[in-house]
């Protein structure tokens, strides 16, 4: 169960971190109007009521404050590092999600030890193991609860063309097999799924 901070009143670097946005993000809302703060006279510093400080959460990012929640963990397992970097940074804007990438398939089987991701987005083929060899040595030290995701740069009908290939992903434990050329959209799309979170009116930056 989460637990609710009990501070009501926050600096403006303080509602910065615990919002995860930056501090010059509030200034300009303080100053558009759009959340409202108190101005202290003596020092010039802004302070911020928790309930402010949620309404605009609300209204900017269509997220309640996640005050006392553990945010979502995701690693990306991908050798494509300009993909993988806009993954993460598209991920990011939601401030329930971190993110993490390895580029090689043995790296990304050793961050998952250590880093504990809720969910894992794997890239089929890697430089050096391929997603499936990757699922199976993650699955000794897997946490039951981690949801995992391969993907291909192949098409849907390119992947039907190995009918053995989606029955032993799944068998390894994936709880979807995607083609990239459904786009990032749509993998971001069912990160929120399996992670259990009511998705954001968000623009992928650009198109991938």
């Amino acid at each position: 169960m989460p637990t609710e901070n009990p501070k009501k009143i926050y600096t403006l670097p303080e509602a910065a971190k615990l919002a995860g946005v930056s501090e010059d993000e509030l200034r300009c809302a303080i100053k558009d109007g759009l959340l409202q703060a108190q101005l202290l006279q003596n020092t010039g510093e802004y302070h911020l009521a928790n309930a402010e400080l949620d309404l605009y959460m609300r209204r900017s990012r269509n997220v309640p404050l996640t005050t006392g929640l553990r945010k979502r963990r995701v690693l990306i397992i991908d050798d494509e590092i300009n993909y993988a970097n806009i993954m993460k940074l598209e991920l990011e804007r939601d401030v329930r999600i971190e993110s993490k990438f390895a580029t090689w398939g043995k790296d990304g089987v050793m961050m998952a030890e250590t880093y504990k991701p809720d969910l894992c987005l794997i890239d089929f083929m890697l430089p050096d193991i391929t997603g499936d060899e990757v699922m199976a040595a993650i699955q000794s030290h897997r946490d039951r609860r981690m949801k995992m995701v391969v993907y291909s740069a192949h098409t849907r009908d390119a992947i039907r063309q190995h009918p053995n290939l989606e029955a032993r992903l799944t068998e390894l434990g994936a709880d979807e097999f995607l083609s990239k050329s459904a786009g990032m959209r749509a993998l971001i799309a069912k990160v929120y799924e399996l992670l259990g979170l009511e998705a954001q009116n968000t623009r992928i930056m650009r198109k991938v």
